[in-house]
């Protein structure tokens, strides 16, 4: 009897032992709060040997992201589709459960793709069947027509739309999404942003990349990048053209562009590397009131001139969120992933949870 009652009291200590395991091990595992995303993130992604390859960040960055956009597929000027599909990032997004949405983007705004039927239909054929090698879970259109001497792609918007229809078409019969790019249209040249026939490209596509930058870019004056008002305006211009908020991922970008003072010809740089060099040569980087972006200017002792530096930031990323929060979104599309400094990722972390 008393080994039965020593039996006993071993095994209800044993119990007890394996439960205050349990217990602490539960414990553990809640020390880190869920927090419930608000907006979805999407990460912008090219190859690139560098600083500043995007798959570094990528692999430093996943579990804050929720879509992997890679630039692999681009439209030659004869339809055929040139692949540059990374299998190490596409295995790596997969393992880390990010929805993967290659970009396709045109090579030299050539339109034979829009205009050639038969180039079209090739050109379609291609992607779908890439679609189904990879198992993508879709396509973001990204072509852009950008006019040089006289020509001027305004007059394919109806052809670009019918692309995007019969596209449509097959993506969904595969279960697919569909997404656009499309550059803004207020205070935007309509030789430039004119091709996208929002009205019609609404009902069409899942979501629409709305590229709120390059306000000011290389060939134009010195300026701000992506000032907030504009950024603003051109969301509520989307809205009334038939885009519906939760159709619409906010184009935030990471870098900027460096001008000869007061003149075109500017030049891109990733914002950490704007950054990295206003440290070394010791520049104070100011803040425009106007237009809620830093910059900086400074004197090119190489060229014997004056340069202005106008980019994006961590603090103008938390302005794009709550801007993108406050007409309730889609989410934020990141241009690109790989310019970026790590406070980047401290604001999304803080404002949309990972």
């Amino acid at each position: 009897m008393k080994k039965r009652k020593v039996l006993i009291s071993m095994i209800f200590l044993l119990i007890l032992i394996l439960f205050a395991g349990l217990l602490s091990a539960c414990k553990g595992k809640v020390k880190m709060p869920f927090v419930k995303k608000s907006l979805n993130v999407v990460g912008f992604y090219v190859d690139t040997e560098g600083y500043d390859n995007s798959y570094n960040s990528l692999v430093r960055y996943s579990k804050h992201m929720d879509v992997l956009s890679p630039l692999w597929m681009t439209v030659q000027g004869d339809g055929t589709v040139k692949d540059s599909t990374n299998l190490e990032a596409l295995k790596f997004a997969r393992e880390n459960g990010l929805k993967v949405i290659p970009l396709v983007n045109v090579v030299e705004s050539k339109d034979a793709v829009l205009l050639n039927l038969k180039i079209r239909g090739e050109t379609i054929d291609q992607l779908i069947q890439l679609l189904k090698k990879y198992k993508f879970d879709g396509y973001n259109i990204d072509f852009e027509f950008i006019p040089h001497g006289e020509k001027n792609y305004v007059k394919d918007k109806d052809n670009l739309t019918e692309f995007i229809s019969v596209l449509r078409d097959k993506m969904k019969k595969e279960g697919k999404l569909l997404d656009i790019s499309v550059i803004p249209h207020y205070q935007v040249s309509p030789e430039v942003s004119g091709i996208y026939d929002y009205h019609k490209l609404a009902p069409l596509v899942d979501h629409v990349t709305l590229m709120t930058y390059d306000r000011h870019n290389a060939s134009s004056p010195p300026g701000p990048v992506s000032p907030a008002e504009w950024v603003e305006y051109n969301i509520k211009d989307a809205l009334s053209e038939g885009f519906k908020p939760e159709q619409i991922c906010l184009g935030v970008a990471t870098y900027g562009y460096n001008w000869p003072a007061n003149e075109s010809g500017g030049f891109s740089l990733p914002t950490k590397e704007i950054l990295e060099n206003a440290k070394i040569k010791g520049i104070n980087i100011k803040w425009s009131d106007k237009y809620q972006e830093p910059y900086y200017t400074y004197f090119d002792k190489t060229y014997s001139m004056e340069r202005e530096v106008w980019f994006e930031n961590a603090t103008t990323m938390s302005e794009k969120i709550d801007i993108a929060k406050k007409y309730k979104l889609y989410g934020i599309c990141i241009w690109r992933i790989g310019f970026e400094t790590p406070e980047f990722w401290d604001v999304i972390i803080k404002k949309i949870g990972s």
